[in-house]
């Protein structure tokens, strides 16, 4: 009986530290909810397609990093309201759709399309692609978008030329 006694109490804080440990590392790391997603999503539709790139604070984080290759990174949030207005000034009927949604842990991805009429140009695009983000306390921290840039570029008119050797 008296070993069993020693390796409780030994064990009880080593099953201490453990409980600890996790719920220190668990705290303010919440899950991101497959409904809060698909809802963060929604209103990032929105802000895109109604203008109004406030809408965004509540589901992006202030330091929130964007990659959208070829181009240089967007490194805030303010940074990407910009890179909303700018878009939207170039595609003022612009309409944007999500139509899947996966999400694993705090990862997430979706598939979505944008249409929108080129304002010097006139002509109505439509693009596809998708993004990847990665999501803290319920807000989007990092942010990766593909895009089908050539079919955009080449519905604005632009042809693929070979260079002379």
């Amino acid at each position: 009986m008296r070993k069993t006694g020693q390796i409780f109490r030994f064990l009880i804080p080593i099953i201490a530290l453990v409980v600890l440990v996790v719920l220190i590392t668990g705290l303010g790391r919440r899950r991101m909810t497959k409904k809060a997603f698909v809802g963060a999503y929604t209103e990032w539709e929105e802000a895109w397609t109604t203008n109004n790139p406030d809408l965004l604070e509540r589901t992006i984080a202030a330091d929130c990093v964007t990659h959208i290759p070829p181009g240089p990174d967007i490194e805030s949030l303010e940074d990407y309201k910009q890179h909303l207005r700018d878009t939207l000034a170039a595609f003022p009927d612009f309409s944007a759709t999500h139509h899947e949604y996966i999400l694993e842990g705090n990862w997430g991805a979706t598939l979505w399309s944008w249409t929108g009429t080129h304002k010097d140009t006139g002509k109505w695009v439509k693009v596809t692609g998708a993004c990847i983000t990665k999501w803290e306390n319920g807000k989007c921290v990092e942010h990766w978008t593909f895009a089908d840039n050539l079919g955009l570029q080449q519905q604005l008119g632009f042809k693929l030329v070979r260079a002379k050797k």
